[in-house]
């Protein structure tokens, strides 16, 4: 009986440090060979505010201790951020708009053999219309992000463009 017991308890000890050896650790960081579309943990457009003359930015971080850091910007309303910050990457993005339906489209891209995860941020001209307020100020479209599951060994990217109407 003593030795069945013992049996069973070295088998479950092995089943529990070997699952995650083959499973779950190596289809986590294994190469893909090629990039793919992921979803963002949350993703809000214009819920962030970064002062009077910050017309434009990007910011990547990897904790909330770094976005609070900035005491200059507010997020309208607030977003929720993870309990465990581990593995997770934030972005701030704000572009000058010159026509009144400028719309923001996203993408997140990740590439698991070269460990770059790429935000593409296209800025599409829906219109001709152009902003015009009281003192000529254009307007800022802004977008957040935050991304889970992103190594801390991965490089982060914005790449902007903007999309004007086809003549």
């Amino acid at each position: 009986m003593r030795r069945l017991n013992l049996f069973l308890g070295l088998t479950l000890l092995y089943l529990l440090f070997s699952g995650c050896k083959k499973d779950k650790c190596q289809k986590q960081n294994e190469c893909k060979g090629t990039p793919y579309e992921i979803s963002p943990f949350i993703e809000r457009y214009g819920s962030i505010f970064c002062g009077v003359n910050d017309y434009e930015y990007t910011y990547i971080f990897r904790k909330r201790a770094q976005i609070d850091s900035i005491s200059k910007c507010t997020f309208s309303p607030s977003p929720a951020f993870p309990i465990d910050e581990s593995n997770m990457a934030y972005i701030m993005f704000g572009k000058l708009s010159y026509h009144y339906k400028d719309t923001l489209i996203t993408n997140l891209v990740i590439d698991t053999c070269s460990k770059l995860l790429t935000y593409e941020v296209n800025m599409i001209q829906r219109d001709t219309t152009v902003l015009c307020c009281p003192y000529g100020i254009s307007v800022v479209r802004t977008i957040f992000c935050s991304v889970e599951n992103i190594p801390a060994d991965y490089q982060v990217e914005v790449k902007y463009k903007y999309v004007p109407l086809p003549e």
